[in-house]
């Protein structure tokens, strides 16, 4: 393997599910970790200092609104045991230096008693203080303790002062422990998450890679491959339209060829006989006129087939396409029915039936409607098998517009019916998609789609052994006379 194909390989690895999930999982977990040891193990210091603070603050109010109540020492006595301090109280008229205090009680543990840490300067920079609270870094080995001093009354004039001692130094090893826990902890629960990531990506991109080599399969032309995923709703739903999609291709795929091969052999006909007319002209009929004549209408009929054909096909793209701007405008059906019909006049084998109301007006486009309806009529005319085939023309309500064209021939069975519009469809019971046996085979698919632009309803009704009626139904558009006279 090559470095550009290894380098290719390692790129296509990065940018799969599989990879992604994975790293998102893992780096999820890592920033969950991280968070963790920065609010438990590097803040947990400051957390706690600011906890002993807020007690030392929470101590010395409780001790003011206990102050000359007999209920001051059980105060004192009850915050110290509970939250280890050691509190200290004496009156202004009394000296720091040695003489006695109220009261004092310490439950730090320190070896250096309350009294000791107070100063005068202590006392001097509290009365200075704006705030009437001061806190002071005690002189400690372990510089992890601090002193609250406060007095109750007024700065010039105090009823007492208050010195509130909280010991810090037990965090140090706590969060020594809560980081050797903390660190075990991580490596298990990343080695933890690694395995689930590598299990939840593993499932959800092992369906995905089963139907991306069922769609190979289908690049490659096997219509027949059925993936099947009953992992997750939204893998379910790709692996039904990728089977729906398979389908679909192979009908798709069935119709093309057997349209390639119609179109071929419709092609070739015609080719083949002018050729072989144009032939008999040159080396047989040349110079008698009739033979002349006669193999010429030949060679013209078969080009006009062919142009038939093609125009056919044209047309029908464009339809399908929907390249095809319409031109829509109120039109007398009436007339144009009548006009249409009067081209099979001349037919000796077949007479048409015309059943049309008067003056009825429709929206549409005329040219393309008039082709449908030819279609129509021709296509009763080849199928039938009859001489008589019925038009029929009329009003459905005062909105509404109906054609029909009839014919009393063989008929189409019921499980036939929804292939009839489909191209170089046959009506036959062995096989489904033949060369139409006169026309070009696209007459009814031109006419599906001239109908489905124009939003008309359309259909076929019909029954083996009592003949077939094709229709429309479209919406009927009044002159102003008419809507005078409703």
């Amino acid at each position: 393997m090559t470095k550009s194909e290894e380098k290719s390989k390692i790129d296509l690895f990065r940018r799969s599910i599989r990879f992604r999930i994975w790293r998102t999982f893992l780096l999820f977990t890592v920033a969950i970790l991280a968070f963790l040891f920065i609010s438990q193990v590097v803040l947990m210091p400051a957390i706690y200092r600011f906890i002993k603070t807020q007690e030392c603050i929470s101590t010395a109010i409780e001790i003011k609104n206990a102050w000359n109540t007999d209920e001051l020492n059980t105060v004192i006595d009850e915050n110290a045991k509970r939250k280890q301090l050691g509190i200290l109280i004496h009156f202004p008229t009394s000296s720091i230096g040695g003489l006695p205090f109220t009261y004092s009680r310490d439950t730090t543990g320190s070896s250096v008693s309350i009294d000791r840490r107070v100063s005068d300067e202590m006392v001097d920079e509290l009365k200075a203080s704006k705030s009437g609270m001061v806190f002071f870094q005690v002189d400690d080995d372990t510089k992890e303790s601090f002193l609250l001093a406060t007095y109750v009354g007024t700065a010039q004039d105090p009823s007492g002062y208050i010195f509130i001692y909280a010991f810090l130094e037990p965090t140090g090893t706590t969060t020594q422990i809560l980081a050797n826990i903390f660190l075990m902890s991580s490596l298990v629960i990343i080695f933890g998450s690694l395995i689930v990531a590598v299990i939840i990506s593993s499932s959800i991109s092992k369906p995905i890679i089963s139907i991306s080599k069922s769609a190979d399969k289908l690049i490659t032309g096997d219509f027949d491959v059925k993936p099947s995923s009953r992992d997750y709703s939204e893998i379910v739903v790709l692996t039904d339209n990728l089977n729906k999609a398979s389908a679909e291709i192979s009908k798709t795929e069935k119709l093309r060829k057997d349209l390639l091969a119609n179109i071929s052999h419709d092609l070739r006909t015609p080719l083949t006989m002018i050729k072989a007319y144009a032939e008999m002209i040159r080396d047989l009929s040349g110079n008698n006129p009739e033979k002349r004549e006669k193999h010429l209408g030949v060679i013209i009929d078969e080009t006009d087939r062919l142009t038939l054909l093609v125009n056919d096909i044209l047309n029908l793209s464009k339809l399908q396409s929907g390249n095809v701007e319409l031109d829509r405008k109120v039109i007398n059906f009436s007339s144009l029915l009548r006009d249409i019909v009067s081209r099979f006049s001349m037919l000796d084998e077949t007479k048409i039936e015309l059943n049309c109301d008067e003056n009825i007006h429709i929206n549409a486009d005329s040219k393309q409607l008039g082709q449908a309806v030819y279609n129509l009529i021709i296509n009763a005319i080849n199928y039938s098998g009859v001489d008589t085939v019925t038009v029929n023309l009329y009003g459905v309500g005062l909105s509404n517009v109906r054609f029909e064209v009839s014919d009393k021939g063989v008929g189409i069975s019921a499980d036939q019916l929804p292939y009839i519009w489909d191209r170089y469809y046959k009506v036959n019971r062995s096989e489904n998609y033949k060369r139409a046996v006169k026309g070009t085979g696209l007459g009814l698919s031109i006419v599906k789609s001239v109908f489905e632009c124009h939003g008309f309803r359309y259909g076929v009704e019909s029954e083996e052994g009592s003949g077939t009626t094709f229709w429309f139904e479209c919406p009927r558009e009044r002159t102003d006379n008419e809507r005078d006279n409703v």
